[in-house]
């Protein structure tokens, strides 16, 4: 089942269900902190306002009480997240 994700000041989108929650975001052009990809660091964790997700891996990173790294997990249900320093999208390169 499809799960919508709303980024708080930003936009919302359905991901594809194989993705990680970080994959995602990227295919969104939607700028993310990130080094690891397998939640050992927690460069890129987002406070989770509503919803679940499950972990794919389980984090090795501290994860404060309502954050969530996104390299390792996918929606459980839809979710809405805040980005710190809010929801910016990569610009196109225009050549």
């Amino acid at each position: 089942m499809a799960h919508i994700i709303k980024i708080l000041e930003g936009f919302s989108f359905i991901p594809r269900a194989e993705l990680s929650l970080l994959e995602a975001l990227e295919q969104q052009r939607v700028e993310m902190d990130y080094q690891c990809r397998e939640g050992f660091c927690g460069s890129c964790q987002v406070s989770l306002i509503d919803g679940e997700v499950v972990y794919t891996t389980d984090p090795i990173a501290f994860i404060p009480e309502g954050k969530i790294l996104t390299c390792c997990c996918r929606p459980k249900s839809d979710l809405t997240i805040e980005i710190p320093g809010g929801c910016k999208k990569k610009k196109d390169n225009v050549e």
